[in-house]
């Protein structure tokens, strides 16, 4: 096998690898001054394979080659020292010092450019290349101790450049040592994960073939020790070998200097079918020969036999081997689709909108290397928006900020410049200029804009390219749905808990309506309460009085739910309050009046009737405050209504109130109710009405109390086809049932 000729090969792969990169890398962000520094570094180190291929697979001797123009070109490519020196400055983010002294940091390259002027133009010096010849001896005598001094100066010139020569590769491993301490360094100062990753790669790779590189050539020139031909060679290739993997693995796996998944998925198939060639081509050509020498005949036929397998076969294997890329080395978080898929799966089980910004920053912060995240998010109460950022205080912004309505007419992701260019500040726009804003993601949801993703530099310095543009354009989109699904989400535990503490609210004012009804000889009793929601704003109670007489209220606050019933209980505390004191009706009702006026808002009020019914005579007194006339129904089937009273309770401090009484005999019946009794309404809108009412009272007053109760219900509900509950509605009948009631035993 001819060793020199596959050394060669190699020499000239790896050295097209890294061309390769250097290519990849420049074309990705030519503006970019990382993607310049590096895709030169990786040009300059792909020279010395390729100088060494062209050597190698010319048969050049190192005695042959070291005494030609070839071997003083070949210094070029050591440029990559100061290079690689100059990319640890930059990467991976730029020193202060750098950026201060823009210039200062080509000083790197003055050893070297000065080292290859040096070999190039002054080659290999001799004795006698300074010597000044002449034909006469009188000339050669003058010349004499000229020549002698130019014989030292030659002398000296040819032991410094053979020192130069042997010590500049100091030089080399002093740039090699520096570069690795900075980019530790800044390493070292790195908070994403990401990018600390792909830093720690790239490191490692450079470390891993510098230092063999060293060991192969630096420390042999420096007369460390010596190492056979074959062995630095072996050396070199495994070197340029380490060293190209670790960045091609960095821009592969971890999306080093935020390459393009595009280019990278393309990098990695261009790499793996020139592998696969290769490897078929290989077995073709070792499996033509094994069958010639089989044989020991020429087999024209078979070579294409070989060919037609692989052109068939070759397909199904390359889709195979792409499969198996895909899995091993782009399938990772990095990657858009990996990340959209990973985000999916997190909307479909998070119901937090806290949670799913956090998971956002997270995801946005690690793959894609942005600085900074933070959202403006929409106030459903006010319509602003508030603008939160992790660390700094929420910071409020009304609807009518222009930046807004630009966002939303826009509804694409844009560059903050577009914002602010030529253009008046507004409240926001201060704000994230202050904050580092750069582009500006409207997160959109069937036309409304419900949050709007702000996002800072990248971390790396890069601009966001199209494939981001796109990513956050899904992202946003799936954001909306998870905003939407979140704040359904959260409505419905609200929902949920407000339902919950209502019917704990609908226990606790039912535990506040009598337990039992009052019921003596003479009289019988029923009620009956439906509030239209969970609570209600009607009430009913009754109050035992000096001389067995009995307190009968019925009362209806303005309004419906939570409100109405929390003034409920106001009214039962006054009211018990102020009979449990034993004044008079008028008094009652006029301090009750007094004391809701004063607690509670203007458009708060209720309407009540108080009544006092004496068993013994019959006789009720009652006060109506702007309630529903109670109506009193005779045996004969004459009714009357209750109405003497005065204004109702909570419109003005100074109302009036009068007293009223009737007298009830046997088989009497009086109806306290309420306005949701009479203003129910049936499908074609015609109310219930107090009219039929009466008219059903007075056919079925001979009923007991609780019979009479049931029927009218049901009444009420088939009149309105069982839409009972457009307001609340309660009663309370009386019933005399004896002749005893005013008969005076």
């Amino acid at each position: 096998m001819n060793w020199r000729l596959v050394i060669a090969v190699f020499y000239f792969l790896l050295g097209t690898v890294l061309w390769l990169l250097g290519t990849v890398i420049f074309k990705e962000s030519p503006r970019n001054r990382v993607n310049r520094v590096t895709g030169i570094m990786l040009f300059l180190g792909g020279l010395g394979p390729l100088f060494g291929a062209i050597g190698t697979g010319l048969g050049l001797t190192a005695a042959t080659v070291q005494s030609s123009s070839y071997y003083n070109l070949f210094y070029i490519w050591e440029l990559f020292f100061p290079q690689l020196l100059l990319f640890a400055f930059v990467f991976p983010t730029e020193h202060a010092w750098v950026a201060r002294f823009r210039r200062l940091k080509y000083i790197v390259f003055v050893p070297h450019l000065f080292h290859f002027f040096w070999v190039v133009f002054l080659a290999r010096p001799d004795v006698g290349w300074l010597e000044i010849s002449a034909q006469s001896q009188l000339f050669k005598a003058i010349l004499a101790p000229i020549n002698l001094a130019l014989g030292f100066i030659a002398f000296a010139l040819v032991l410094l450049f053979e020192f130069h020569l042997k010590f500049f590769s100091l030089i080399n491993l002093v740039y090699i040592l520096t570069a690795i301490a900075t980019l530790w360094y800044g390493y070292r100062r790195l908070t994403n994960q990401r990018l600390r990753q792909q830093v720690r790669v790239i490191i490692l790779g450079i470390l891993s073939g510098v230092g063999l590189y060293a060991v192969a050539f630096i420390a042999p020139a420096l007369g460390i020790f010596d190492l056979p031909e074959m062995v630095r060679v072996a050396l070199t290739i495994l070197a340029l070998m380490v060293g190209s993997a670790a960045i091609a693995w960095a821009i592969i796996r971890y999306q080093f200097l935020d390459t393009r998944f595009i280019v990278r998925q393309s990098l990695v198939f261009s790499i793996s079918s020139a592998l696969l060639l290769g490897v078929y081509l290989l077995l073709i050509t070792q499996a033509s020969s094994f069958i010639k020498n089989l044989l020991e005949v020429e087999t024209p036929l078979v070579d294409v036999v070989f060919v037609v397998l692989v052109l068939v076969f070759y397909q199904t294997v390359k889709q195979w081997v792409d499969d198996l890329i895909q899995r091993l080395f782009l399938r990772n978080k990095a990657d858009p689709g990996a990340i959209l898929e990973s985000f999916s799966q997190e909307m479909t089980s998070v119901f937090d909108i806290d949670r799913l910004k956090q998971q956002m920053m997270a995801a946005l912060t690690n793959f894609l290397f942005v600085e900074r995240v933070f959202f403006a998010t929409r106030h459903s109460e006010t319509g602003g928006y508030i603008l939160e950022l992790s660390g700094l205080p929420r910071e409020p912004f009304p609807p009518d900020d222009r930046f807004f309505a630009e966002v939303r007419g826009r509804g694409r992701p844009a560059a903050f410049e577009e914002y602010i260019l030529d253009k008046h500040q507004t409240p926001m726009t201060e704000v994230l200029s202050r904050w580092g804003c750069r582009l500006v993601v409207p997160i959109i949801d069937r036309g409304n804009l419900t949050a709007i993703l702000l996002l800072g530099e990248k971390v790396s310095g890069y601009r966001y390219g199209p494939e981001d543009i796109q990513l956050l354009s899904t992202l946003a989109n799936q954001l909306a749905v998870a905003f939407t699904n979140a704040v359904l989400y959260q409505e419905a535990l609200e929902k949920q808990k407000l339902e919950e503490e209502l019917n704990v609210a609908r226990q606790i004012q039912l535990q506040l309506l009598p337990s039992t009804l009052p019921e003596g000889e003479s009289f019988s009793m029923a009620a009956f309460t439906h509030p239209s929601r969970q609570v209600g704003g009607d009430y009913y109670d009754f109050f035992p009085l000096p001389d067995d007489k009995l307190g009968i209220v019925i009362a209806d606050i303005s309004g419906k739910g939570v409100g109405a019933a929390l003034l409920v209980t106001q009214l039962q505390a006054i009211l018990r309050a102020e009979v449990r004191d034993r004044n008079s009706m008028t008094t009652v009702l006029s301090n009750t009046n007094v004391l809701i006026t004063e607690s509670t808002a203007s458009d708060r009020f209720a309407t009540l009737v108080y009544a006092e019914f004496d068993p013994v005579c019959g006789d009720l007194m009652y006060c109506n405050a702007g309630h529903n006339y109670p109506i009193v129904v005779r045996s004969d089937g004459r009714t009357e209504t209750l109405e003497t009273g005065g204004l109702v309770l909570g419109v003005s401090m100074v109302s009036r109130y009068e007293t009223g009484a009737t007298t009830l005999g046997m088989n009497d019946l009086v109806l306290f109710y309420t306005d949701g009794m009479t203003d129910v309404v049936n499908p074609d809108g015609e109310q219930y009405g107090e009219k039929r009412l009466s008219r059903f009272l007075v056919e079925h007053r001979h009923l007991g109390p609780e019979e009479l109760k049931n029927k009218l219900v049901r009444e009420v509900s088939q009149f309105s086809l069982g839409e009972i509950g457009f307001d609340d509605m309660t009663m309370v009948i009386l019933k005399i049932r004896n002749n005893r009631v005013g008969s005076g035993e």
